[in-house]
């Protein structure tokens, strides 16, 4: 797998898994998303390569995916998050509804949790784990997509004449005369 060769497709793959993910009302469908951001990663590669491409190169294809889509959802929704006023006021009110919700929840640790949320910092870690946990999903489901790629679309078999090198490799040197 030549590197100069993987980055087109892996690119335009994370492009796509990024942009539609982070797009607020398509969103609903990120899963779909990030594995067809793999599969379209996977078709671009396997069209203009000249080889059999096997099941390993789509998984690589697809993580890659996966971290170009994870860094084009941060572009996007990091300075949306920052712009918000409301941005890390919006999340502590989240974080205090699923406590109400949970019974039983100890006082102490509900208290506990709204000083953590009234710290300055804490928007900066709830964006940090966020974006690693999304970078974690967005590879895995995205090798799936690499994968399954590979299966739909390399129709060629190893050793099929299509499978070939190019003809526009030079012929192997002749053998020695000395070896007969």
């Amino acid at each position: 797998m030549k590197m100069e060769n993987v980055w087109k497709p892996v690119i335009i793959g994370g492009i796509f898994l990024g942009i539609l993910s982070s797009l607020p009302f398509l969103n609903c469908a990120c899963c779909a998303w990030v594995i067809g951001g793999g599969i379209l990663a996977a078709y671009l590669y396997v069209k203009e390569s000249p080889l059999v491409v096997t099941l390993g190169q789509g998984v690589t294809l697809g993580f890659l995916t996966g971290v170009i889509g994870t860094v084009v959802i941060a572009l996007f929704s990091i300075p949306m998050v920052l712009l918000s006023p409301e941005g890390s006021r919006d999340i502590a009110e989240q974080i205090q509804q699923v406590m109400d919700q949970i019974p039983g929840f100890p006082a102490e640790s509900r208290e506990s949790m709204a000083e953590l949320t009234a710290q300055e910092g804490f928007l900066k870690i709830v964006l940090i784990t966020s974006i690693f946990a999304q970078l974690v999903f967005n590879c895995l489901l995205a090798v799936l997509g690499g994968a399954l790629g590979v299966a739909i679309f390399e129709k060629r078999k190893p050793g099929d004449s299509s499978s070939q090198p190019p003809d526009t490799l030079p012929p192997p040197p002749p053998p020695d005369a000395r070896d007969s």
